[in-house]
């Protein structure tokens, strides 16, 4: 018989700590609009333990899920984050805010080390019968949320993938959702630490669930966001997304087809040769840079979008700047090598890779599994030196691919890589 366990513990930052997430923007927070979670399902057949940690947080350090796992060596535990720009920072930032001086706040992150451990701890100490069940559902463009934030109307994946956990009552434990949406419904001018439109499907599922534990982990979200798909930038817009979304879970619960009987397959690996950009000289960056800002300039008496995608250039240029000097002075990331996890639920496999992926990396992911459910999670057990993209946008440039460390080659490489896996893995 299947045992599953849950728990959900307030990870909640005290006030001045710094939210993550937005570039030259000092953020102490002022207070918490809604708490911050650290949420936990632990699954176990008999013959594997697998335990799925979600955090409502921008990102995780490599270094802190090393940390967890030592003190769980009998378990194999996946790390993911919401990816909220409104949580605080707790893994190394990204280099304009290191250029800036802005780093995680040592208090903070002991912390949450004790409340991850604690997450872990509270889910397999009281394991209850129990059966599984997955179910993808749809939501997108037609429904209003989410897109492609480089190209309007641009590729999105709309699947709303759900596993759950419910006991011998019929009552549903835990409910699991992978979901491809920057949370970012809040902008930069939001001092309250938040989950973001996450946090909204939280609410509205513990109304239609109340035992129910809810767990969020981000999908291929790196060029997915609701700039096209929403009217305001605040709480009422979180809110309207999040309970959309979470009107569609309900719907995926309804149809899911729950077994007592659970094949649990885990495997990773570490990437150690993903390829890295040879940035230019330092002169060079900066020139981008002056034109950069002299477009954002000219762009700020035009429409938002038009003003707001000059920024993100902008930032990018920036960013390029700040790699150039810490690739001058023999910069590595910690949070190298790339790690790559890969779960087997029954028919469905859960792909976790660290980083930020475009969409279309995540779809041809899917489009790769034999598997008849494909899960692809980003943000996991680690965080990533900038974003992971297609050729393509490596050509166009912009936020993105400015704020990165990866070659254009790097998302093509990764691809390839999990293909390869997936051949020779038993998590199929």
């Amino acid at each position: 018989m299947l045992k599953a366990g849950t728990s959900l513990i307030d990870i909640s930052p005290e006030r001045g700590v710094q939210l993550a997430g937005y570039p030259h923007c000092p953020r102490p927070n002022r207070g918490v609009h809604d708490p911050l979670y650290a949420a936990a399902l632990y699954l176990d057949n008999g013959k594997s333990r697998k335990v799925f940690v979600t955090l409502d947080l921008l990102s995780i350090g490599k270094e802190e899920v090393r940390n967890l796992r030592s003190k769980f060596p009998e378990l194999d535990i996946t790390v993911s984050t919401t990816h909220t720009h409104s949580g605080p920072w707790a893994s190394e930032p990204l280099a304009s805010e290191l250029a800036e001086g802005i780093d995680r706040n040592p208090a903070y992150m002991a912390f949450l080390e004790e409340r991850m451990e604690a997450t872990v701890r509270e889910a397999i100490a009281s394991p209850f019968d129990a059966e599984f069940g997955t179910e993808v559902g749809r939501c997108g463009a037609e429904q209003g949320i989410g897109g492609n934030r480089r190209v309007k109307n641009g590729v999105q994946d709309p699947s709303v993938n759900v596993m759950a956990v419910r006991d011998t009552r019929g009552v549903v434990r835990g409910i699991f959702l992978n979901y491809a949406l920057h949370p970012t419904f809040l902008h930069a001018d939001n001092e309250l630490a938040s989950a973001d439109y996450p946090g909204y499907i939280r609410r509205y599922l513990k109304f239609a669930h109340p035992e129910a534990v809810f767990l969020f982990a981000q999908g291929t979200s790196g060029d997915q966001s609701s700039r096209y798909y929403r009217v305001g930038q605040d709480f009422d817009e979180a809110a309207r997304a999040g309970t959309t979304l979470g009107v569609e879970v309900f719907h995926c619960l309804e149809r899911m087809k729950f077994s007592s009987d659970l094949d649990i397959r885990p495997t990773s690996f570490e990437i150690a040769d993903m390829p890295m950009k040879h940035f230019p000289p330092l002169d060079e960056a900066l020139e981008v840079e002056a034109a950069a800002t002299a477009a954002f300039e000219a762009a700020k008496s035009k429409d938002y979008i038009t003003m707001r995608n000059a920024e993100l250039a902008l930032f990018g240029a920036q960013n390029t700047v700040s790699f150039a000097r810490l690739g001058s002075g023999g910069y590595t990331s910690p949070e190298l090598p790339l790690e790559v996890q890969l779960t087997g639920l029954n028919d469905t496999i859960i792909v976790a890779v660290q980083g930020e992926l475009f969409v279309e990396l995540g779809l041809a992911i899917k489009a790769a599994s034999p598997a008849a459910k494909t899960f692809v999670i980003e943000t996991s057990n680690g965080y990533a030196p900038g974003y992971l993209y297609t050729r393509a946008a490596g050509e166009e440039g912009g936020y993105e691919t400015g704020t990165s460390m990866f070659a254009p080659e790097a998302g093509e490489f990764l691809i390839e890589k999990i293909k390869e896996m997936m051949k020779c893995s038993n998590s199929i």
